[in-house]
C-alpha cells in the first residue's frame, strides 16, 4: 500500500507529535510504502523523522488558504504516483491535499480534523465542498465529531473518531533532563499560544498561593510559543519567579511528568489532548477543561477534575482540591489514569487507522 500523508508544518505541536509517535512503526512495515509531505516548514520532528530513515518532503510553500499555484503543483506532484492513500491532516492540509487528491485520482482520500474548528458561514461552505471530496473524515474525538456535523460540513456516517496514540517513554534523539523540583509540582505541557489559557492557570495559581502561605507549591510550564514575553512578565509582576518555571520546548516530556503531582489543561478550546494522554500514560491525576473533547480522555477514569476555563476560582478550586487529598488518593487517582490510557497505545491506533485506509 503506498501513502503519502499531508500535513502543514512539521516542528512541534498536537498533529507533530501524532507523527512522531505513530509513522516509524508504520514506517517499518514491509507491506506499506509511507512518505510525509509538509506544505510549510519542517522542524524539530520532521528532522527526527529524517534521522530515523522516514521519507519526508518539505516544501516550505505558503499555506494560507486558498493557494491555487500550491493546489495545482500538490495535484501534479500526487499525479505522477500510484497511491493507494493520501492522508491529509489540519485544515490547511485538508483544503489543498484533499482538492488536489481528487483531481489527481488517488483511489482513497482521508481527511483529518485535528481540532473544534472556528468557522464562520463562508469556511463552512468551503469545507464542506471540500469534504465531500474525501472517502472518510477523522475526528480526534466525539466533541469534534460533534461540531464538524453540526456545522454541517459533513455527514456523521462519513465520520470515524480515532483518539491521538502516546508512546511511553522518550522518542527524541535528544535526551532532555529535569531538575528535581520539591514541594508540590503542578505541570502544563503546551504550546504558548493565548487559546492555552495560561493567564487564567497564572492567576489561580497566585491566588493558590496566597492561600496556602506554608505550602511549597510549584508551578512547571513545558513549552515554547509565541506568548512566552507576556506570560514571563505575568509571573514576573506577581512575584512568582521562584514558584513558576517555564521550560521551554523539551523534546522529552517524560522526567517533567515524572517528577510532578498533578498536570493541568485549562485550555479554552480543546478538540483532543495528547498532553493529557501522556500525562495520564505517566501516572499523573489531572485538572482538566471542561470544553471539547479533552474530557473524552478521561473517560470513566475518575482520575481528574473539569474545570471552568473562564472562571479562575474554578481553577484554583479543583488546584486546591488536588493538595488537600492524600497522597494515597492522588497515587490511587494517577494509577486509574494509566489504566484508562492504555486506549491510547500506538498499536491500537495503527491497526484503527490501517483499517480506514484499507475500506
Amino acid at each position: 500500500m503506498k501513502i503519502v500523508r499531508i500535513v502543514s508544518e512539521l516542528d512541534f505541536g498536537g498533529v507533530e507529535q501524532v507523527i512522531a509517535n505513530s509513522v516509524p512503526n508504520v514506517f517499518n512495515r514491509t507491506d506499506i510504502e509511507l512518505s510525509i509531505l509538509v506544505l510549510g516548514k519542517g522542524g524539530r520532528i520532521s528532522n527526527y523523522l529524517i534521522e530515523n530513515g522516514v521519507a519526508v518532503n518539505i516544501w516550505n510553500r505558503r499555506v494560507r488558504i486558498p493557494n491555487f499555484s500550491l493546489l495545482f503543483q500538490l495535484q501534479n506532484f500526487l499525479r505522477n504516483y500510484n497511491l493507494d492513500v493520501v492522508h491529509c491532516q489540519g485544515s490547511e492540509a485538508n483544503f489543498h491535499g484533499i482538492l488536489a487528491a481528487k483531481f489527481a485520482g488517488v483511489h482513497r482520500i482521508i481527511g483529518e480534523e485535528i481540532g473544534i474548528p472556528n468557522h464562520h458561514s463562508f469556511w463552512k461552505w468551503i469545507f464542506r465542498f471540500v469534504y465531500k471530496q474525501a472517502h472518510q473524515v477523522i475526528a480526534i474525538s466525539e466533541a469534534v465529531k460533534r461540531e464538524i456535523v453540526g456545522l454541517g460540513e459533513v455527514s456523521a456516517e462519513k465520520v470515524k473518531i480515532l483518539y491521538n496514540p502516546v508512546v511511553s517513554g522518550k522518542w527524541s534523539v535528544v535526551n532532555s533532563v529535569a531538575n528535581k523540583s520539591t514541594g508540590f509540582v503542578f505541570v502544563t505541557t503546551c504550546r504558548l499560544v493565548p487559546i492555552k489559557n495560561l493567564g487564567r492557570l497564572i492567576q489561580a495559581f497566585d491566588e493558590l498561593v496566597k492561600a496556602n502561605p506554608d505550602r511549597e507549591l510549584r508551578l512547571r510550564i513545558v513549552g515554547e510559543g509565541p506568548e512566552r514575553e507576556n506570560i514571563e512578565k505575568e509571573i514576573r509582576d506577581k512575584g512568582l519567579v521562584s514558584r513558576v518555571e517555564i521550560l521551554g520546548f523539551q523534546s522529552n516530556v517524560w522526567p517533567f511528568l515524572e517528577e510532578s503531582d498533578v498536570f493541568v489543561l485549562p485550555s479554552l478550546r480543546e478538540g483532543s489532548s495528547v498532553s493529557l494522554a501522556e500525562a495520564m500514560t505517566a501516572g499523573l491525576p489531572s485538572i482538566v477543561t471542561q470544553v471539547g473533547g479533552a474530557s473524552e480522555i478521561l473517560g470513566d477514569s475518575n482520575s481528574g477534575i473539569l474545570i471552568d476555563p473562564l472562571d479562575t476560582n474554578s481553577i484554583q478550586g479543583a488546584m486546591q482540591q488536588m493538595i488537600d487529598f492524600s497522597v494515597e488518593e492522588r497515587e490511587a487517582m494517577g494509577a486509574r489514569a494509566k489504566k484508562e490510557a492504555e486506549r491510547f497505545s500506538v498499536d491500537n491506533y495503527i491497526r484503527e487507522l490501517l483499517r480506514i485506509y484499507e475500506k
